[in-house]
């Protein structure tokens, strides 16, 4: 009872807590979010993710002192600056812990984090490097008042120094961090006092100098830090160690030197650290250890020396003899070429050992016989051939042993005699020819890899009694055969690979000696048939027999209670299920792709399906409602089959609850036919509010064939209209008509003998194709509905009258190509809807005014390559729609064209290569008309006029009405007068011919030179610059009214600095003439704001330089800079832009700086002329002496060499 009422009691304590918790009213601003720090207490956590720090963005009053004790500010716009204002968070006075995350900080002032006296946790975070050279500016009082500040994380903030005295004031700091940044030394390290010029952070126990630009660990570096724990200083440039740099680090448990340049270490330098633990001294260039190294280090648990270059002749006895408590050694990637028994004899601690790529090729006997405690020893790949009798000798609680990748032909049978507790061996990539004997004696062994070796026989397995084995690999191998037996002594056996084995044939029932199997892999491999193999295995829930020969498979070939099945690339035709397994059976992944399987059912599918691959096979049909029992389907992959056609029931689902996500279906890349029982594929993802139909996840990539096309032959699925859904029909009556027993039935659809029709699901659509049938007339008992007709490439002389009557819907009509010679009066009758009327290739001669007179909806008309010479001025008047008409190719002499104004809806008219008439007021009412109409003629440039219709006249856009008459008169053959253009004066050319063909011929070779001159400007004003210094075509650059500080500002990203510094710089400076630079790194202020200071230096310089490289393009800082330097050419008229192109980099330009660099010439670094063209870009030289300039004549002269030697080649 008293137990009862303790627990209640304890309950109602825990409610109240939670609901005064609960009761605490804590409102964040806006950009932030809370969280209780616990269940227990009223302290909350506060994340802000902002754009940027500034005085206009977060309002830190609003953020409530009470409760908060941490603070987490995250800044999203890293292209923008942040400022974190002085007294700013002051009254967050109970605040513990401040994380401020990617905000771009310049500068850390006294008073910015005033009034936190209470923080313990400080981690700032800029980011700084994705700005190239801007870095966090601390002063020596930034911290000033933090001083029970006990971790400080200050990594990744681009310094590259600190304030000498900088965390003096923190007394109680445990936890430093400043990786990632830029320190070169420990000078700049900020531990110096400088009023006493005493060291400081006495009590900091772990320090992380990781990724910095160390390059020399000095004996007054971390000599003050009495009480580290822990220094890590991988991936460094260290290399060099002073010997006596650790001595005062007796307290030193970790030091990670990994990552550097090192290539020996003294001998003492570890001597005082007598408590380390963990030596991480991999990735160095150490090719030999100093003897007492590890003098001392009778405490060392963990020794990293990997991927080193340490050979064997260094490893002496005494090497590793105080290291008597050492756990793990790791010396793979190194040159060891031998183990002998002096090598770990003190190593009795050692439980894990590392020699994997060596170059091992003899292991003494008993050279591991003091390591009685090691449980794992990696040998693999190294240059081992055999394995003696006492290799191993002494190593009783061994359970892993790795010799994988050697040259192992034989293993002595007593090899394991004293592994005995071996529970993992791996002997892959060996060259064994037989399972080895020596593995009998391991009877606790669980894996045993023996991969990509040259067995042939695995059947003296039986025998070895591996009463424990679990897993067996022979991959690889040469085996071609496996017999009942071969695994009757292997009872626990799970996972078996026999892939790649060239295996032919396996005996039934060969694996139902080994009940527990649960994995098989058989893939690659040559067998032809599966049957009875596996039916027996109760236990086996993987199954890979891919990539075989297989040609006949059923469900009753398999266990119920596998999940999983691979049977790809095989040659199987069916799916079989004859004894309808497919509700017992609990596959959930099968890949059954690359077969030749032709059809699937709802029973070739297993019920509890969830992935099915069955892509690159030859499917034609998927059975109706296939689906729709596969309750638990995720994925299907029916790409690269064979279907045509696809029923909507096909791939019909249960319907899916709203909690679930629609399976998702692939069906592309099939030789689908766009038929009318295919339009539903279409529209398939928006079935969604049925839950009856997956996801197509690949629509857009469906394409298919059309039924009926002119064009295109296949057609984007997404892109088909529903006319393009056609399916074929010889006859067809609707349910209301009543008529179809009868002849001259209007309702019934017959399709003409010789024709092919075609319908749409709703028969809006209608098509009749009778296209080059032979026909001499129009078809008889053409449909009534009717929508297109197709009738071209026939023999149809004549068009009578009411032809087409009754035909209504038709709106497409095809004549062309059928040697029409005369349409009748009233031949389209009927045809109110006609939209399209194809009349071209035939062989008219008139048109008299009554063929369109019945088309009122008619767009457009083809009537070009015809042999038309008259037209009557009212054939096209009745044609109110018309918006494409082609006259083109015919010879028509004087057709009023000005008549087609009562079309008002012309768009397009073509009239070339006709026999125009080349009277003077013919040509001239025409050439005005076209000049008001002309935009809608599409070939006015090709028409010209022909004299008497033989010889060839003017151009009509080149006609000249003025001058029409002043040529001699040319007498028509009944003696009267012609007024038609003479456009041949012969006099004339015959006596100017001569000097006419002299002007011409000087007029060509000047023209030839100017463009010459024209094309080759740039270089020919190069070259005369260059050697004369004289600029031509070109107005001074340069003038006292316009004098600015620099000539030029050099715009470059970091990783091109030293291009700019040893190259670029020093020829423009100190070259003739000299010019004076602004260069980033060595004129701008390092305080300050970066943006400012970089757009005042634009605007005092004459051009900017930009050095165009990729990395150029990918750096945010640099694409402001170039977007200043635009902006200042389009304010200042004489500033420009000069492009150096470092690399091939101009296709990946976005629009945006092509704009920038639209106008500016561009010079590729490596031209034959490069500096040249650099100096004739440049403003004139201003005559003064060399700036900047040490004597560096002979390393400007050797550049240039190199530079000529790299043109050259």
């Amino acid at each position: 009872m008293g137990l009862f009422a303790i627990i209640a009691v304890t309950a109602i304590l825990l409610s109240s807590i939670v609901r005064c918790v609960d009761s605490v009213q804590y409102v964040a601003p806006g950009e932030c979010t809370w969280t209780h720090v616990s269940a227990t207490n009223f302290d909350v956590t506060l994340q802000c993710n902002v754009g940027t720090i500034s005085p206009k963005g977060l309002n830190f009053s609003l953020i409530q002192a009470e409760h908060t004790i941490s603070l987490k500010l995250i800044c999203d716009d890293y292209l923008y600056e942040s400022r974190l204002e002085d007294g700013s968070l002051n009254h967050l006075r109970f605040l513990r812990s401040l994380t401020i995350e990617n905000c771009k900080l310049q500068r850390l002032s006294t008073g910015a984090l005033l009034g936190l006296q209470q923080l313990r946790n400080l981690t700032i975070s800029t980011h700084n490097e994705a700005w190239g050279v801007m870095s966090l500016q601390l002063s020596h009082e930034s911290l000033l008042h933090l001083k029970f500040l006990e971790l400080l994380d200050l990594g990744f903030n681009n310094f590259a120094n600190l304030p000498e005295d900088l965390f003096c004031p923190l007394t109680n700091l445990k936890v430093l961090n400043l990786t990632h940044n830029q320190l070169q030394g420990f000078s700049s390290l900020g531990v110096v006092d400088h009023t006493t010029g005493h060291l400081c952070l006495q009590e900091l126990q772990q320090l992380d100098l990781s990724f910095n630009r160390i390059k020399f660990l000095t004996e007054t570096g971390v000599a003050s830090l009495k009480n580290l724990r822990a220094l890590y200083l991988q991936n460094n440039r260290i290399s060099d160690v002073a010997e006596l740099s650790l001595s005062a680090l007796s307290k030193l448990q970790i030091i990670d030197l990994s990552s550097n340049q090192l290539t020996s270490i003294p001998p003492r330098t570890f001597r005082a650290s007598e408590e380390l633990r963990q030596l991480h001294l991999q990735n160095n260039s150490l090719n030999y250890l100093q003897p007492g190294l590890f003098t001392g280090l009778s405490k060392l648990l963990v020794l990293n020396l990997s991927y080193n270059q340490i050979g064997s002749e260094w490893i002496t006895p005494d090497t590793f003899a105080d290291l008597i408590r050492v756990v793990i050694l790791d010396l793979s990637h190194n040159r060891l070429s031998k183990i002998n028994t002096t090598t770990f004899q003190s190593q009795y601690s050692l439980q894990i050992l590392y020699l994997q790529h060596n170059e091992i090729e003899q292991i003494g006997d008993h050279s591991f016989a003091a390591l009685y405690n090691l449980h794992t020893l990696i040998l693999s790949n190294n240059r081992l051939k055999s394995l003696d009798a006492f290799s191993l000798n002494g190593l009783y609680v061994l359970s892993k042993v790795s010799v994988g990748g050697n040259e192992l032909s034989a293993i002595h049978e007593e090899a394991f005699r004293n592994c005995s507790n071996l529970q993992d061996l791996d002997l892959h990539s060996n060259k064994l020819t037989s399972v080895p004997k020596a593995v009998q004696s391991l009877q606790k062994l669980k894996t045993l890899q023996l991969s990509d070796n040259s067995i042939s026989d695995v059947r003296n397995a039986s025998y070895l009694g591996l009463q424990h084995l679990q897993t067996l690999n022979v991959s690889g191998n040469q085996v071609v055969n496996l017999t009942r037996g071969s695994l009757k002594d292997l009872p626990a056996l799970r996972y078996l690979d026999i892939s790649r084995c060239a295996l032919q044939h396996l005996e039934h029932g060969v694996f139902d000696d080994a009940p527990s199997l649960v994995g098989i892999y058989l893939q690659n491999n040559k067998m032809t048939d599966i049957n009875g193999l596996f039916m027996n295995l109760q236990n086996l829930q993987v199954l890979n027999v891919s990539h075989n020969s297989i040609t006949w498979f059923d469900y009753a070939l398999i266990p119920k209670e596998l999940l999983r099945l691979d049977i790809q690339n095989n040659e199987i035709e069916t799916i079989g299920n004859y004894f309808e397994l497919e509700t017992g059976l609990q596959l959930k992944y099968m890949n059954a792709a690359f077969n030749l399987i032709r059809e699937m059912s709802a029973s070739s599918i297993p019920n509890q399906i969830e992935t099915l691959i069955l892509r690159n096979n030859k499917i034609s049909v998927i059975q109706p409602f296939a689906f729709v029992a596969k309750h638990n389907v995720t994925l299907v992959d029916l790409r690269n089959n064979s279907l045509s056609n696809l029923d909507i029931n096909a791939l019909r689902l249960k319907a899916i609850t709203s909690t679930k996500p629609l399976p998702n279906f692939h069906v592309s890349e099939n030789p689908y036919l766009c038929d009318c029982n295919m339009e539903w594929l279409q529209r398939i993802n928006s079935l969604d509010s049925t839950r009856q139909y997956p996801k197509i996840v690949d629509l857009d990539a469906v394409t298919c064939k059309l039924p009926f096309h002119r064009e295109t032959p296949h057609i984007a699925l997404m892109k088909a209209n529903s006319s393009n859904f056609l399916c074929k029909y010889r006859s067809h009556c609707f349910a209301l008509c009543h008529c179809c027993d009868f002849d001259a039935c209007d309702c019934e659809m017959m399709c003409p003998e010789n024709c092919t029709c075609y319908y749409d699901q709703t028969w809006s659509t209608n098509i009749v194709d009778c296209s080059a049938k032979g026909y001499t007339g129009i078809p008889a008992r053409i449909p009534m509905d009717v929508t297109e007709l197709y009738l071209d490439g026939n023999d149809i002389n004549t068009l009578t009258s009411h032809t087409f009557i009754g035909r209504k819907n038709l709106r497409v009509l095809y004549l062309n190509n059928s040697n029409v010679h005369h349409i009748s009066n009233r031949t389209f009758n009927g045809l109110q809807f006609l939209q399209v009327l194809h009349l071209e290739f035939n062989k008219l001669t008139a048109l008299y005014g009554y063929e369109f007179d019945s088309l009122p909806n008619l767009q457009e008309l083809h009537l070009h390559h015809n042999h038309i010479s008259a037209i009557n001025n009212k054939t096209f008047s009745y044609l109110k729609s018309l918006q494409i008409l082609h006259l083109e190719n015919n010879a028509i002499v004087d057709y009023q064209i000005w008549n087609l104004n009562q079309n008002s809806r012309l768009t397009e008219v073509y009239l070339s290569h006709n026999l125009w008439s080349c009277k003077c007021d013919f040509m001239e009412t025409f050439q005005d008309w076209l000049q008001v109409f002309g935009s809608f003629v599409k070939d006015g440039d090709e028409v010209r006029c022909y004299f008497n219709r033989t010889s060839v006249g003017p151009y009509l856009l080149e006609f000249n009405a003025l001058h029409c008459s002043n040529f001699s008169d040319h007498q028509t053959n009944d003696g009267g007068i012609n007024n038609d253009v003479s456009f041949f004066p012969h006099d004339l050319l015959r006596d100017k011919l001569p000097l006419l063909i002299t002007l011409a011929s000087v007029l060509l070779v000047a023209i030839i030179v100017f463009v010459c001159l024209c094309v080759h400007r740039k270089e020919l004003q190069v070259w005369i610059y260059s050697k004369y210094g004289v600029r031509f075509f070109q107005k001074p650059r340069y003038s006292t009214d316009t004098e600015k500080l620099f000539d030029a500002f050099v715009s470059y990203c970091k990783k091109d600095e030293a291009f700019i510094a040893q190259i670029l710089a020093p020829e423009l400076e100190c070259g003739h003439p000299p010019y004076r630079l602004c260069l980033r790194y060595r004129d701008l202020p390092v305080t300050g704001y970066v943006a400012e200071a970089i757009t005042e230096a634009i605007e005092s310089s004459h051009r900017t330089i930009i050095l165009l490289s990729e990395q150029f393009l990918k750096s945010e800082s640099c694409r402001f800079e170039l977007k200043v330097a635009h902006h200042e050419c389009q304010v200042n008229r004489n500033h420009e832009l000069i492009v150096v192109l470092l690399d091939k980099c101009l296709s990946q330009l976005d629009p945006e700086a092509k704009m920038c660099l639209r106008s500016a010439p561009i010079i590729h670094w490596g031209d034959r002329r490069f500096w040249e063209k650099l100096r004739y870009s440049m403003p004139s030289g201003r005559g003064q002496k060399p700036m900047n300039c040490p004597d560096v004549r002979a390393s400007l002269e050797f550049k240039r060499a190199m530079n000529m030697h790299v043109n050259a080649v």
